[in-house]
C-alpha cells in the first residue's frame, strides 16, 4: 500500500506542477493491454536475453497540452514483467510485478479534416517492485526494490464527439541492474514491449 500511495504522489504532483498556461484540452483516463518482457542477463563479458514472458500492463493516466503540438502525459501503470527460459529437462519463470510511473513528453500530429492524431512520445519511468516469483518461490529479497528506466514509443489518437480513444505501442528500457543478491559480475535488466489500448475523457478546455 506504501507504494500505491508513493507511485499515486507522484502522478498527483506532476499534475499539480503543471504551468497554468496549458492551452490544450486534458485528458483523464485509462489504458490496458500487454507486456512482451524479458530480462537481459550479463555474466562477466557475457550478455544473453531470456524468453519473452507475456504479461498485463494497464493503469491510469492525465494529458496536458503544452502548447501544440507538445503534451505531458504521467502514467500510473500495474506492470508484469520477468522471462521464461526452457530446455529438454524443466522450464522456468521469473515474474516481476511493477507499479510504474513514466512521465513522458510527446508530441501530436492532427490529419487535416480528420479526427486522427498520430504521436510519439519519450520519457523517464519509474518501476517499484510489487512481487518476485521465481517458479513458486518468493524472491522478492533478491531484486531491487526500485527500477529506473526509459520509455520511446508511438501511437494514434482518435477524437470522438465525449471522448478519445488511444492505441500505443513502447519499448521500456530498464537501466537498473535489478539484481539484490550481492554478486558483482551479475546483471540483470528489464525489458520489455507494451502494447496498450484506452479511453481518455475530456476535462476543461
Amino acid at each position: 500500500m506504501k507504494t500505491l500511495r508513493f507511485g499515486l504522489a507522484l502522478f498527483a504532483a506532476a499534475a499539480i506542477c503543471l504551468p497554468s498556461q496549458l492551452d490544450a484540452q486534458t485528458l483523464i483516463g485509462a489504458k490496458a493491454g500487454i507486456n512482451l518482457a524479458n530480462v537481459s542477463v550479463s555474466l562477466g563479458s557475457l550478455s544473453a536475453s531470456a524468453d519473452s514472458r507475456t504479461g498485463f500492463v494497464g493503469g491510469a493516466f492525465a494529458q496536458f497540452g503544452l502548447g501544440s503540438p507538445l503534451f505531458l502525459q504521467p502514467e500510473v501503470l500495474y506492470s508484469s514483467k520477468g522471462s521464461e527460459a526452457s530446455d529438454e529437462i524443466e522450464d522456468f519463470t521469473l515474474s516481476l510485478d511493477y507499479l510504474e510511473v513514466p512521465i513522458l513528453v510527446g508530441a501530436a500530429f492532427p490529419i487535416e479534416n480528420s479526427a486522427v492524431k498520430p504521436m510519439i512520445f519519450a520519457g523517464p519511468s519509474v518501476g517499484f517492485l510489487l512481487s518476485c516469483d521465481s517458479d513458486g518461490s518468493d524472491c522478492k529479497d533478491e531484486a531491487k526494490s526500485v527500477d529506473f528506466g526509459l520509455v520511446f514509443g508511438g501511437g494514434i489518437q482518435f477524437a470522438l464527439e465525449n471522448l478519445n480513444l488511444i492505441l500505443d505501442g513502447r519499448y521500456n528500457l530498464g537501466l537498473t541492474n535489478i539484481d539484490d543478491t550481492g554478486e558483482a559480475d551479475i546483471s540483470l535488466k528489464n525489458r520489455a514491449w507494451q502494447f496498450m489500448a484506452g479511453v481518455g475523457f475530456p476535462v476543461g478546455g
